[in-house]
């Protein structure tokens, strides 16, 4: 009941990611046969558009305000756009950035007519997020990078078909959203797998504290050599 009521708010699909749609998928298929179907009859309509004289109008071609949602879009939009830029690409293949790099980023970034400035740029999006974090979110992790580091476990024999699909799920996670937070592991869909999530697929200790370093080594890798925006 708490998230039937939690989705009938705008505010929830407020830049909902394919996760959190998943999560409701699953979570709500068991009463989507509960619903009662109701029948309504067609509405049938007769009558002439009347139309009047025309008349001719002035629309105003200049920006009446400054929107932060449309700025975000934009700039959202153009970091998309430039994902084969040779620093975005390293972000999202995983590989340490020099100060080069970073400083070519920023430069990219904040010269572009579509990000207007630093100061704009910071105005919105906050100065205290790493800007390497923040566009990795944004673009997400290459797939062959998220594999890469769990490896060991994907190439490992015996493992389990929950275990299996466990990694694949993180995996995924990490596609869409460049980095996840390792208390994600002992939630949905996580939890659907085993109840008592990473703990209950891995009981090994080693295991478990391994895989949360791998996932915390994302976020932490961008973090640790990002300068703030």
């Amino acid at each position: 009941m708490e998230l039937i009521e939690e989705i009938q708010a705008e505010t929830w699909w407020t830049d909902v990611t394919l996760p959190m749609v998943e999560l409701v998928r699953r979570r709500l298929r068991g009463l989507i046969q509960f619903i009662d179907l109701k029948r309504r009859p067609p509405i049938e309509t007769d009558f002439e558009d009347a139309m009047g004289e025309a008349v001719d109008h002035e629309v105003p071609i200049e920006q009446t305000g400054f929107s932060r949602h449309q700025y975000r879009k934009k700039v959202e939009r153009f970091i998309r756009d430039h994902e084969a830029h040779v620093v975005i690409a390293k972000l999202k293949r995983n590989q340490a950035l020099t100060p080069t790099d970073l400083q070519s980023l920023e430069t990219m970034l904040f010269s572009a007519p579509e990000v207007e400035s630093r100061e704009r740029f910071e105005l919105v999006f906050g100065k205290d997020q790493p800007l390497a974090l923040f566009i990795r979110k944004l673009v997400g992790l290459d797939r062959a990078a998220a594999k890469a580091a769990f490896s060991v476990y994907l190439d490992r024999a015996g493992l389990g078909a929950n275990q299996i699909r466990f990694i694949e799920t993180i995996i995924d996670h990490l596609t869409q959203n460049g980095v996840m937070d390792p208390g994600l592991l002992y939630e949905p869909p996580f939890t659907d797998l085993h109840f008592e999530g990473l703990d209950g697929v891995f009981p090994a200790p080693t295991d478990a504290d391994n895989i949360v370093s791998i996932v915390r080594s994302f976020s932490e890798g961008v973090q640790g050599e990002a300068r703030r925006a």
